[in-house]
């Protein structure tokens, strides 16, 4: 028995010891870019969203200097907004405590995300090491609402059986969760490879 124990705490120190991925940086324009997109997928988890808020590409820094009168009106283009997978690593790059500790996959109907969590020093075997855990999302449109599926978690490259994942497992966590105004504000979503196009709702 302790034999078995040895070889288990050998092989889980073997998985723990991959390379902490290096944070993606944007140029300054592509960091425009990514804040406007930002704003505009904050401003459709509230009650009214602003399509005219919601540019498609950095604004001339010399344009709308002086404002004119004109005629509201709402051009759909301006609702769809996509992120490629290097934008979303770099937002996430930009949280200190997440830097170089987190990133994600995009590939059709998928978001994969693997992060490293450390764990308490007085933990047998596996105290005061970083925990490499993986998951994985289905996002898709159904009957006009948005549907975040969890496929499932992984530690240490182990997946983790359905019944230790509390029924989440296969199930709407937006349907579960306190997100559902979120996935509200979104009329259809998209993942392709690299990456994730969103339709707001008008």
């Amino acid at each position: 028995m302790a034999l078995l124990l040895i070889v288990a705490g050998a092989w889980i120190a073997y998985l723990l010891q991959a390379q902490r991925d290096v944070p993606v940086t944007l140029t300054p324009q592509e960091q425009r870019a990514l804040d406007l997109k930002l704003t505009a997928l904050r401003d459709a988890a509230v009650a009214e969203p602003r399509p005219e808020a919601v540019p498609e590409s950095p604004a001339d820094p010399d344009e709308g200097r002086v404002v004119a009168p004109e005629i509201y009106a709402e051009d759909p283009d301006r609702r769809r907004i996509r992120f490629t997978e290097r934008e979303l690593n770099a937002a996430i790059a930009r949280d200190p405590a997440l830097a170089g500790r987190a990133a994600v996959r995009l590939s059709p109907g998928q978001v994969s995300a693997s992060f490293l969590v450390d764990v308490p020093e007085d933990l047998p075997l596996l105290g005061g090491r970083s925990l490499r855990v993986r998951t994985g999302l289905q996002l898709l449109t159904r009957d006009e609402r948005l549907e975040a599926r969890l496929l499932g978690i992984s530690v240490g490259g182990v997946p983790l059986p359905a019944a230790w994942l509390g029924g989440w497992k296969g199930s709407d966590l937006l349907a579960t969760s306190g997100l559902g105004a979120f996935g509200a504000g979104i009329e259809a979503l998209e993942v392709r490879e690299g990456e994730l196009e969103l339709l707001l709702a008008p």
